[in-house]
Formats: structure tokens, sequence, C-alpha cells
């Protein structure tokens, strides 16, 4: 995706990118490619160009061989207003069209504005912090809904690159909500393969029409590394790599390839900062010392142009490698800088990844009017044990007010609930919804029924180390085995079906083992504590220092308590008291 540099739009704008793409297909800029068709088509407002033509390269395990591939390519421009968009199916030209073109990809906030929505299958992270053995250079994570899968914690020195998600757009062709991959820092997207060129040319001008008007956030990973674009808190250099993208493609030129193979292996760069984000590197590669590069960052646009000179001139023996290096400067962006500000120079963007306080996201607040937030289990008298106890009126004749009562109010009436209370445990209760979810749900008394009580972590921190331990007991199979371990237990007759008390767990266990595989999970922790007034209070910093700052180890305790559930396949949520 392209904007024009000069204002030139429509037929003018498709005129210059016709001319150099050309110029860049055909030789000599081309090499053994040779155009075999070519046709423009104008759609309303839509003007396309595409070009069909053949390319010739020797297969990489025989680069000097008799033996030539042969692959036919094709590559279409279409523009409308100032933007453009590009689509080339051979993919070693795609980045030196992106170099070579006189018109710049459209800026990263755009494309994640337009094209960066929820359900995300695919992240490609690249890690700004300084290479260790214990964490990921960078990383691929595949699932359903990635958004929910980062580490608010760990994952804060990653940056993302490329993104798979759900757009809320709909295309020309008439596709609603499609899967759109998204690389912001290259202007690239890729979809489907379209049916034919009338449902490619109404895909394209939707998309076009896109990036004007965004529907998106242009921060969608607000927990990773965030993209910064002013350089002048940027300061202390202290190390410099070379980490190419190519590495990890499969489907890039074998020349090109073995240029990055070469100077990220074997180039070293020994840092001396200077002035702000400047900084000198002296050079060496297989032994040879190439000299002092001088590295001047400044931001052009939302990117990082890294303006650099050799001082003084390498010496004529090492002149072939300063000018390979030279190259690698120039066309790619390769070269990757860290700051003690903690600021990270990559893939021509600088990002700033600092520890950022996270907030829990899954804080529910209840009305528990009517309940003893301090009484966890209802009181036995007359002989009657926990099961016969919960949810009837006790010794006194008043209701039964315990939390165990209000989780059998609120879970008890539809589906399968049974009590687990005692020393092995799996929660307090587990419940089995009639669209197969499986809740476990641990209860603890709030340490105060003070109105102004405030945050805290102790607790929870009992409770939620219960809820960890048992995590397991999601998975359908063990649930079952549990239960049935404890179906001998007088506790066994705290068992709901339907809203009915029943005498054993003979149903709940039948039901547990006809759960279908996948079947939704979740995790309730009910401990009313934490009222919604002090998490608020804590939320807009309308509290002192002390109290904020236990609210945010509050937020971490539960943070990672929730990467252990998502590990499993299941949300965890904190239930709090109103107000």
């Amino acid at each position: 995706m392209l904007r024009s540099v000069d204002g030139r739009a429509d037929e003018a704008f498709l005129t210059r990118l016709r001319e150099e793409v050309r110029d860049i297909i055909e030789p000599p800029l081309g090499g053994p490619r040779t155009v075999l068709a070519a046709f423009e088509d104008e759609r309303g407002e839509l003007r396309s160009y595409v070009v069909e033509y053949r390319a010739q390269s020797a297969p990489a395990w025989a680069p000097a061989g008799r033996h030539i591939d042969v692959s036919h390519q094709l590559l279409s421009i279409s523009v409308k207003g100032d933007l453009a968009a590009i689509c080339a199916s051979e993919t070693s030209l795609r980045d030196k069209l992106r170099r070579l073109l006189t018109d710049r990809s459209v800026t990263r906030a755009e494309i994640e504005a337009a094209f960066v929505g929820d359900q995300a299958r695919a992240l490609w992270l690249t890690g700004i912090h300084t290479s260790t053995d214990a964490k990921a250079d960078a990383k691929t994570l595949m699932g359903n809904a990635l958004e929910y899968a980062i580490d608010p914690l760990g994952d804060q020195s990653y940056a993302f690159t490329a993104v798979r998600s759900r757009v809320a757009l709909t295309l020309g062709s008439g596709r609603n909500d499609p899967t759109i991959g998204a690389a912001p820092d290259d202007g690239r997207l890729w979809l489907y393969r379209p049916a034919d060129w009338a449902s490619y040319a109404a895909d394209v001008e939707s998309l076009i029409d896109a990036v004007g008007a965004p529907t998106g956030t242009a921060t969608p990973f607000p927990m990773l590394a965030t993209h910064v674009t002013d350089l002048a808190s940027v300061r202390d250099a202290y190390a410099v790599t070379i980490v190419p993208a190519e590495l990890m493609q499969d489907d890039v030129d074998p020349q090109l390839h073995d240029l990055a193979v070469r100077w990220a292996y074997a180039s070293t760069f020994t840092v001396t900062p200077g002035a702000g984000a400047a900084l000198t590197a002296a050079v060496e590669i297989d032994d040879v010392v190439l000299g002092d590069l001088v590295i001047t960052p400044a931001i052009n646009g939302d990117k990082v142009d890294l303006r650099y000179r050799w001082s003084p001139l390498p010496a004529p023996a090492a002149a072939p490698l300063r000018n390979e290096l030279d190259e690698v400067l120039g066309s790619h962006d390769w070269l990757k800088v860290y700051y003690d500000s903690s600021h990270t120079i990559a893939r021509g963007r600088c990002y700033i990844s600092a520890y950022r306080d996270q907030w829990f996201p899954n804080w529910r607040f209840v009305d528990l009017t009517g309940y003893n937030i301090q009484k966890e289990k209802p009181a036995l008298s007359g002989g009657r044990d926990l099961a016969a106890s919960i949810g009837q009126l006790q010794a006194s004749g008043a209701p039964d007010d315990s939390l165990f009562a209000y989780c059998l109010q609120l879970f008890g009436g539809s589906g399968h609930l049974a009590c687990d209370d005692g020393s092995m445990e799996l929660a307090d209760f587990v419940h089995i919804a009639d669209d197969d979810t499986v809740t476990l749900i641990h209860a603890k008394a709030a340490h105060s029924g003070s109105a102004n009580r405030e945050a805290s972590t102790s607790p929870y921190e009992v409770v939620t180390g219960q809820a960890i331990k048992n995590l397991r007991h999601l998975d359908r199979t063990v649930l079952a085995t549990a239960l049935q371990r404890s179906a001998p237990h007088a506790i066994a007759a705290g068992t709901w079906e339907n809203g009915n008390q029943v005498a054993d767990r003979t149903g709940i266990i039948a039901r547990a083992t006809a759960l279908p595989t996948g079947h939704p999970r979740r995790v309730v922790i009910l401990q009313p504590h934490l009222t919604q007034t002090e998490h608020d209070a804590c939320q807009a910093a309308a509290v002192g220092p002390a109290r904020l700052h236990r609210m945010k180890q509050l937020n971490t305790l539960m943070l990672a308590a929730r990467l252990s559930a998502n590990a499993v396949g299941s949300e965890i949520e904190v239930w709090g008291a109103l107000p």
C-alpha cells in the first residue's frame, strides 16, 4: 500500500508507478525477466495496470550450474486518488519495489488502524531486548484470539511486525469481516486468493478506501513495546546487531539470504555512545577491522533513517567489505540499535520497552446485599453437615447468608452444580452449564466488612494459589475422576441438577464424562474484599501511592494467574463486591 509523495493522483500517479515498475522488472535492473503481456483496466475511480512476465533464475542448489528455473509471474498496480496497491506474485521482487519506488508505503499507524482487528490468528513478534539465552529474539504465535494470549508482563519487550486478524470491513466482493494479514512496517497486506479479476479489483478498492477511513485502533496490542516517533529522549547506545528478517523467510532470494547470514553471524559492533541517539561503532567481520562507523538516527515521517559515515575511511583492503556493508545499510532495515534509555531502533522504527503496570481486565463486581461477605460457609448445627446446610435456614431461623449460599443461588438454578469443599477439593464448587462450559468456583471471605476497606493482596494469595493448583480439573477426564473420588463422601450430597438437590453425583459425573473435546472453561474467584469503589479510585489514580501500589501488586498477582489459566484454554474472572 503506497501513498503519493508529491500529490500526484489517479492517472498521473499510475503513470509514474507504471514507468518505474517497468524499469525495475526489465533489464538491466530486472535481470532475466521478460514481459509477456500488459493491460490497463478502469472500473469507476479505480485505475489498474497489470503485467505478466517470465522470470528466470538459477536454483539455489546449483547457482553456477546449467539448470535454469523458469516461473511465470503477475504484477498489478491499482490507483485511486493518491493511494495505490501493488500486488506482486514474485516474492523476491517485493522488497526491491519497496526500496526503489519513489512513493512510500503508508504509515504503520494507518495500517494498524485500518487492518488490525480482533481475534488475531497469527502474530509475529520481534524482541527489542538485548539478546539473551533466556529469552527468544523473536517468536511466532498461532491461535484463535491471540490478544488474550500475550503475556502482559513478559512480552513487553516485543514489538509485533505482522498479524493476521479479523477486520471489521466489508470487501467489494461481498465478504464481511475478513481475516487479513498485515505487516505495518512494510505497508503490506495479504488476503485470500480471489476468484477472478473483478473480485480482485473490487477488494483492492475496498482496501484503498479503508486506509482513508480506518475503523480500528492505532494501538491494537497495548501491552507490547510502544512505537515512538520522537528521538528526544533516546540516549546512551550500548549495542548494535544486524538482524535480517530474511533469515526467518523461506522464499527469499538465495543471494540475499547468504548476505543476511554473513552479516548477522560474522559481524561485531563495539559501541561508543554519542550525543542523544547518535553513536560510533567499531566494525569487524571475519576478523577484518573495517573501522569506525558513525551512526546518526533521524526521524523521517514515522520511520527512523540511520545516517552514517566512516571515520576514518577503512583501509583499501577492507573496501570490498565496507562497500558490502554500505549496501546492507542503504537497502535493508537490518540494523538494530539498543539504548540504556530503554529504546531500541529496529526495522526502521524506534520502540520503547519499559515496564508498564498492566490492569487485570477481568474484575467483576457483584451485588452481595443480604450476604455476609466475611462468612465463607454456613454454620453447622443440629447435626447437619455442610451439604445439608448450604442455602438452608440456619438454626436461628435466618436464611443462609454465606458466600456458599450466594454461589448456590447464582449457579444452582440450571445445569449441574457440585460442592467439593474439603482438604483435597478441586474447587469449592464445580458447575457444568447447558452449553458445556465448565466453571471452577473458589470462594473466600473478605478480610474486612468495612465499606472503606482498601485493596490488598493478602486476601487473594491463598485462594488464587488454590485456583492455579486446580486448573487441571478443567479437563473433562480429570474432572470426572475427581468427582468419582469424592462420590463416597458426605459432601457428595451437595449436588444440584437444574435447581434440585440430588442425593449423589451420578448425574454430574455422567455429564462430565460426556463433555466434548475443547469444551469452554472458566475459573471464578469470589473474594469480595475488593470493592468497585476502591477499584475505580485506584484505576483513576485518585488514591495515595501506598494504596495504588497495593492495587498494582494485586493486578500483577491476578495477571500471572490469568496466564496460567490461559495456558489450559481457560479464562479467569475475579469477583469483588458492589459498590
